[in-house]
């Protein structure tokens, strides 16, 4: 090495001008476009520059490029396929430039899909419905609603809304609320039997899109509330009373009673019980709630309770409600105990009022006093006595007489008693009131109930009070005469009557006189002989008195007068009818009432005589027939329950009858008398609906519509019980009303539609329904009335067709391998539509290569005919390397449709995926650049090459591993020399490329000269086929040791390190070829004062593998004079070869020997300059100021700023190491300017194993080497050597001589 410090070699820097390949812009890494792009639309700028200027070619490739169209010649890209984001978020295209001279420049560009709000809510798992109780608490969960959106941020966020609520009242519309997960939460009460029973919510969901928010189509959620027993049991029409007569037997049933429960949709049974009572005489039956008697009835223990039981009834439901209570209500129920005549008259010692009717204060015995032969009408003294009957009316009236041995003697009164009297015995006949011959009387009072003839009697002891007279005497004290009615004046009545007086003389004489108001002007009696004969017989009329009751008096001389009573009875000739008292207008209630009336009449003729003997009959009539009149008693009486229904409607319910009553007398007399019955209506006839069954016909989807009309007849005649109300129940009654509409007499018509609101739909069930349709009276105790009401919806073919989802589940079909027409896939279509006819279409068929829409490609390769068969229409056409996934976009159509309707089905995608086959071999994908490797600077496992391969096939079939079949080096001779064991290859993918990675096992001989050929090969792996293979040549290009080059510089190792990226560059630009730098090392031996000498030894290969010469660099640089510039900045001295590395040892030792010897003559040689130099300096140093102050004489462009060494170029702050011999024209070197610097920013390497192999320019390079001898120059003339020499540059544009190594006269040893 020491010899280039003894002889510097010139160098000739020539400027290399070759050409760059283009460069992407830096921000050409990824592009976003928003998912809704329209195609067509300019999406962004494929972007390069190349230095050179070149016309630039743009492409993109891979398998998303189908998307963009690229303009080759601008790089405008342009969107022809839709983008989504939903399938596709991001993908990588390649895309190219070329410049028609170098390699074309390939660069990934990320392709990223930004959302946009292009999809609306939808709801999940419709419909909705639910079930809560009506006992839910607020703020309860009622349900969750799920709607997706497949959308991205705020455009994917679903918010939900309830839009009504059904029924819509204001309160319903509160009673939901919604949370933001569809949570539905009850806001307010339900009640079952005050509120609604069900409710509909109409939901929409919202996405949060802030500036294009969509919203799904409403769903419905209905509510069906639940009836909880939370409430009570309900008496039906309160107030309960009745009445039953005191003689009803136990049993006898009183009055239903009748509840509702309070839980309309639970109706839970229940039991009656009897709670509370003021008369434990009735019971109540646990289930059917009827009240019966229990007890032996008596009305006349409730006098004081005005003749009423009162019930307090108790209704309990069988079940406890949710409270865990027992549900009961209670009633009191008013029973009045009739009267019945069930008691005799009793007789009480004692004074009104203060009187007690106990049983046990009946008297039966009595006494009193009177003086005898006291006047008539006298009453018995000290007689207490009252007469009481407890029955009420009629019952109660009973007749008082007298009997026993003296009861001609006495009267009682009063005759006639209403329920309590007080009894009075007078005296009747004083006569026989005598104390001579009687002391002690005795009669008997007789209590006779005129209705039942039940008989009480009282003994009655009466003592007479003796008086010292006598009276005349009749023989009796009565006499009963006769005689005719109307019989002629002067008829005798009687002539044997006399009276006599034991007084004698004119005491005894005894005159007669009829003492009788006004009967004296009718009878008269003889004075003297007491003959009675009629004095006006016209007056004597029966009918108007048919008795007549004379007192007969007889006086004696003493003025002593004896009476006796006549009673003339009337004789009785038929003269008068039969007289029928008060009028009959009788109300009965129907069927339960009967008719028992006596017809009360009479005859004025004498009783018990043929002429006052009355009878009855019933004349004929429309309803005689059913009533029986007693012949004699005149007691009318129906035959059969009375049926109001069975009369005449006009009649109003009216039965007249005709009673002829008629004596026996001769000629019999007679009369009529009309008996009115007023049969009143109950509700006995529940209503008939005309048919049992009603079937009515509705098209579908029409809302309100009309279906028919249902009758009824009630056979009651009053509007109040044959007034009828429909109602409909059974499932789904709340879709349809009924209209009740009176017709009048009975009939009740009632229209049946739907819900103004609702409509039927035949497709969804239920959409036939079967009623039941009641009709009842507005009192239900007249029965409920029932028939079938059957809704057939008819079918209107309103729904579009659907296909089945299982019909449309994934087909795999091997590529290539199908047969032509082979059924692959059936589509089914459903339609719920009757008259429905299918067909399937096809709309459209979709291509897919891995996820990505590949066109038409597979538009051919299946046919779908209209019954839903899918075949393969052309089997060899199915490539799965084309297309792996077809989808088949099918839609059904129903060609009966009718007109308004929607005809055809959604459309639906029936994917057929294809199959991979392993079809395709692996290919070798082309090489697009050149291997090289230098052998000296490699180190084991570096990779010095790469293959890459792709496979058309899929999954395992397309998995590629790679070998290396055979090695060989071929020498420059062209022999092949194999080799084992000197590379291997390691297996790598990226997507579906495959890359093969090969690298050196061991170091490799660097003075082999030629080219390594290496055989790969590349096998895929498929589960069942046999395997492909493919192979392909692989040339790596050796540089030997021969090709490197050394460059010297006068700086450092370190100072050329930190530049080594700048000069690598210079070189590169200069040379066009990749520049491998082997070593930077120091120059032993530099001396202190001078700066350190260093040297860079380097390779120079081209992209072919071929490397340049020294003459080849010295001829580049030297052409380049931009780069021998930038270069001599760096500090470049000169440029020779490198120094080989032999392998030889035989070699290497001759070489030590003669580097030795060479040291020593070099070291002799270093000796003699360094003498000279120090001699010569002074004297250098004195023509270095007188060349500065030549050169200030210089041309503007050719001043040098600073201290200028005659003969030099170069120079530094010491002023010291001149090196070149060049004139001081202007070069054009930047080292030149006045802003030149020792050091300058380095700047980034291209450190790559390819270049240019396409290079422009040649250099033309003279080096000139030789070394001469340093003659002795005066200053002047350096100046002008150097002027000169730079004149003849700036002359000669074509070509530049640089004379590296010429001798410098100034140089000396200091300098070096």
């Amino acid at each position: 090495m020491g010899w280039s410090l003894l002889v510097l070699l010139p160098c000739l820097l020539v400027s290399v001008h070759g050409n760059s390949a283009p460069r992407f812009a830096d921000n050409m890494t990824a592009v976003r476009l928003p998912e809704d792009t329209s195609n067509g639309t300019t999406v962004f700028w494929i972007i390069a520059t190349d230095p050179d200027n070149d016309t630039l070619i743009y492409q993109m490739t891979g398998r998303y490029a189908y998307f963009f169209n690229v303009s080759q010649t601008t790089g405008e890209t342009i969107l022809i396929s839709s983008l989504d984001y939903e399938t596709l978020l991001h993908f990588t295209v390649t895309i190219s430039v070329w410049d028609s001279i170098n390699p074309e420049v390939q660069k990934q560009l990320q392709i990223i899909v930004l959302d946009t709000n292009d999809n609306e809510p939808v709801f999940q798992n419709t419909p909705y419905s639910t079930s809560i109780n009506e006992t839910l608490p607020v703020g309860s969960q009622v349900y969750t609603v799920r709607a997706k959106d497949p959308d991205m941020g705020l455009g994917g966020t679903v918010n939900y809304t309830i839009l009504e609520v059904l029924p819509n009242t204001p309160e319903n519309q509160n009673l939901f609320s919604i949370l933001r997960n569809g949570t539905i939460i009850l806001e307010g009460p339900l009640s079952y039997n005050n509120k609604s029973m069900f409710y509909q919510l109409e939901l929409q969901s919202c996405d949060q899109d802030e500036h294009k928010p969509l919203c799904s189509q409403s769903v419905f959620l209905t509510v069906t509330v639940s009836d909880l027993p939370d409430l009570d049991p309900q008496f039906l029409q309160e107030p309960y009373t009745a009445s039953v007569g005191e003689d009803a037997a136990v049993g006898t049933s009183v009055l239903t009673l009748k509840t509702v429960d309070g839980d309309k949709g639970i109706n839970d049974p229940v039991k009656f019980s009897i709670s509370n009572s003021t008369k434990p005489w009735f019971s109540i039956g646990e289930q059917d709630g009827v009240i019966k008697v229990s007890h032996p009835l008596d009305r006349e223990l409730l006098l004081d309770e005005d003749e009423e039981v009162l019930l307090e009834v108790t209704a309990t439901e069988t079940h406890l409600n949710i409270y865990g209570q027992e549900a009961k209500a209670r009633t009191w129920v008013t029973i009045r105990v009739t009267d019945v005549n069930d008691h005799s008259p009793k007789f009480y010692n004692c004074v009104l009022p203060a009187c007690d009717f106990s049983d046990d204060k009946v008297v039966s015995t009595f006494s009193g006093y009177v003086a005898e032969h006291s006047s008539t009408r006298v009453p018995i003294s000290n007689l207490s006595m009252v007469a009481y009957d407890p029955d009420k009316g009629l019952n109660g009236t009973f007749l008082l007489s007298l009997s026993g041995p003296d009861h001609m003697a006495f009267a009682v009164s009063p005759e006639k008693v209403v329920n309590t009297g007080e009894v009075q015995v007078l005296v009747w006949q004083p006569n026989l009131v005598d104390f001579e011959v009687k002391q002690t009387m005795e009669v008997e009072v007789i209590a006779n109930d005129s209705n039942s003839h039940m008989v009480s009697t009282a003994t009655i002891t009466i003592h007479v009070e003796d008086i010292n007279d006598h009276v005349p005497e009749f023989n009796k004290s009565q006499y009963i005469l006769y005689v005719y009615e109307h019989c002629p004046d002067g008829t005798v009545v009687t002539n044997d009557i006399k009276a006599t007086d034991p007084d004698s003389d004119f005491r005894g004489r005894i005159t007669y006189q009829l003492i009788s108001g006004n009967s004296v002007d009718i009878f008269q009696v003889n004075p003297s002989s007491g003959e009675i004969t009629v004095k006006d017989g016209s007056l004597l009329d029966r009918e108007l008195q048919s008795v007549y009751y004379l007192t007969l008096l007889a006086t004696d001389g003493g003025n002593l007068t004896g009476s006796t009573l006549l009673q003339i009875i009337l004789l009785d000739i038929n003269d008068k009818a039969p007289v029928v008292t008060g009028s009959y207008n009788i109300f009965v209630k129907e069927v339960t009432d009967n008719v028992t009336v006596t017809i009360q009449a009479y005859d004025n003729d004498e009783p018990n005589t043929n002429n006052s003997e009355i009878r009855f009959k019933l004349l004929p009539g429309p309803y005689s027939d059913n009533f029986t009149l007693d012949l004699v008693t005149g007691l009318l009486t129906n035959q059969g329950p009375l049926d109001r229904e069975a009369i005449d409607s006009n009649l109003s319910g009216k039965i007249v009858l005709t009673v002829f009553v008629y004596d026996l007398g001769v000629p019999s007399l007679n009369t009529t008398v009309n008996v009115t019955i007023n049969v009143e209506d109950i509700n006995d006839n529940m209503p008939v609906f005309i048919h049992n069954t009603y079937e009515f016909h509705v098209k579908e989807r029409v809302k309100g519509a009309y279906l028919g009309f249902l009758e009824a007849f009630d056979a009651d005649q009053t509007d109040v019980n044959n007034r009828v109300t429909f109602t409909l129940i059974g499932d789904g009654a709340s879709n349809f009303g009924i209209r009740s509409m009176f017709l009048g007499s009975g009939w009740t018509q009632g229209n049946v539609s739907l819900v103004s609101d609702v409509s039927l739909d035949y497709e969804r069930p239920p959409s036939n329904f079967t009623l039941t349709a009641l009709a009842q009276n507005t009192d239900e105790s007249g029965g409920i009335g029932s028939a079938t009401v059957l809704v057939i919806t008819d079918d209107v073919n309103d729904e579009p067709p659907s296909i089945l989802a299982s019909s449309l589940e994934e087909v795999k079909v091997f590529e290539h391998q199908g047969n032509e027409d082979e059924l692959v896939a059936h589509v089914e279509a459903q339609d719920p539509d009757t008259n429905a006819s299918l067909e399937i279409h096809l709309q459209d068929t979709g291509c897919f290569k891995r996820g990505v829409n590949v066109g038409t490609v597979c538009q051919d390769w299946f046919r779908l005919v209209p019954n839903g068969s899918v075949y393969i229409n052309d089997s060899l056409a199915i490539d799965y390397e084309v297309c792996d996934l077809v989808r088949l976009l099918v839609q059904a159509w129903d060609l009966h449709t009718a007109e308004g309707f929607t005809a055809n089905s959604p459309n639906e995608t029936l994917p057929i995926s294809i199959l991979d086959v392993n079809d395709h071999p692996p290919q070798f994908l082309p090489l697009n650049e050149t291997f090289v490797v230098i052998p000296e600077i490699l180190s084991p496992n570096q990779q010095v090459a790469s293959v890459k391969a792709t496979d058309e096939d899929d999954g395992v079939n397309a998995v590629l591993s790679f070998f290396i079949d055979r090695v060989e080096f071929i020498s420059k001779d062209g022999s092949r020399i194999p080799f084992e064991g000197l590379f291997r290859i390691k297996s790598s993918s990226e997507g579906d490329i495959y890359t093969g990675s090969i690298e050196v096992v061991t170091s490799l001989d660097s003075s082999l000269k030629g080219t390594y050929q290496l055989t790969v090969k590349t096998q895929d792996n498929p589960s069942k086929d046999l395997p492909l293979t493919a192979n392909t040549s692989l040339n790596l290009f050796t540089v030997d040791q021969s090709h490197r080059l050394r460059l010297q510089f006068s700086s450092g190792a370190a100072e050329v390190g930190n530049n080594a990226n700048m000069i690598r560059v210079a070189l590169m630009e200069a040379t066009r070829t990749t520049v491998y730098i082997v070593s930077i090392k120091d120059i032993e031996g530099s001396t202190s004062r001078a700066k350190s000498l260093s040297y860079m030894e380097a390779y120079f290969v081209y992209s072919n593998g071929t490397a340049l010469t020294l003459y080849d660099l010295n001829m580049y640089i030297r052409n380049d004079q931009e780069v021998l510039t930038t270069l001599l900045q760096y500090g470049l001295m000169m440029i020779g070869p490198g120094e080989e590395v032999k392998q030889d040892k035989d070699k290497e030792f001759l070489s030590i020997i003669a580097g030795l010897g060479g040291a020593v003559i070099l070291l002799i040689i270093i000796m003699t300059i360094s003498l000279v130099c120090t001699r010569k300096s002074y004297k250098r140093k004195l023509r270095a100021v007188k060349a500065a102050k030549e050169a200030k004489k210089t041309s503007p462009g050719s001043n040098l700023q600073g201290h200028v060494i005659p003969g030099t170029n170069l120079f530094n702050s010491e002023k010291a190491n001149p090196m070149l011999n060049l004139s001081s024209m202007d070069l054009g070197f930047e080292s030149l300017s006045s802003h030149n610097e020792d050091d300058v920013a380095s700047i980034n390497s291209l450190d790559e194993n390819k270049v240019a192999t396409d290079m422009d320019m040649t250099t033309d390079m003279d080096l000139g080497m030789k070394h001469q001898e340093k003659p002795e120059l005066k200053t002047d003339e350096l100046l002008t050597m150097v002027l000169n020499e730079g004149k003849g540059k700036n002359q000669e544009k074509t070509k530049m001589v640089l004379k590296l190594g010429e001798v410098n006269m100034a140089l000396d040893t200091t300098d070096l």
